[in-house]
């Protein structure tokens, strides 16, 4: 589960998202366009991904396990914004559901990371099932939505 930690200092969860797209469009030999227009596509439903989670969080400033239960600890130490819902959740549903689009045959693999992800984070103790399970849905709506309008730019 540290893998998906990706606290301060490190490259977030976009980040994180961005890196396993660009090792698999090396393996599937894209051009440079074909490149940009996925990484576009990838970035734009991870950014909706940011506004929807972190307008979210902010609507229902929901307290995390550990502000409930103090004796709770957690290795990856407690992030300093509200926890409903997951922004790892949720960035991981969008990308996986963008990402499945694009590189079909590898559409499972990808969710089955956006799960793991998201069960990071409340097996970390820092989050609650419910912010991961919401976040991982709205995520995937997210992405869901970025490959609707995919489908549509005439670049498919």
């Amino acid at each position: 589960m540290q893998f998906w930690a990706d606290g301060a200092g490190t490259y977030t969860p976009p980040g994180h998202w961005n890196a396993i797209a660009a090792e698999d469009f090396v393996k599937q030999n894209y051009s440079e366009v074909r490149w940009a227009r996925n990484l576009a596509l990838l970035n734009v439903a991870l950014m909706d991904a940011a506004i929807v989670c972190w307008n979210t969080k902010y609507y229902y400033f929901n307290p995390r396990p550990t502000q409930m239960d103090p004796s709770i600890k957690t290795l990856t130490g407690i992030p300093n914004f509200p926890a409903y819902i997951s922004g790892h959740s949720t960035f991981s549903g969008a990308a996986a559901a963008i990402l499945g689009h694009l590189v079909p045959s590898r559409a499972a693999d990808y969710m089955a990371m956006a799960q793991e992800a998201s069960l990071s984070r409340m097996v970390g103790g820092i989050h609650f099932r419910s912010d991961c399970a919401i976040g991982l849905t709205v995520g995937q709506n997210i992405g869901n939505y970025a490959a609707q309008r995919a489908m549509t730019d005439g670049a498919e």
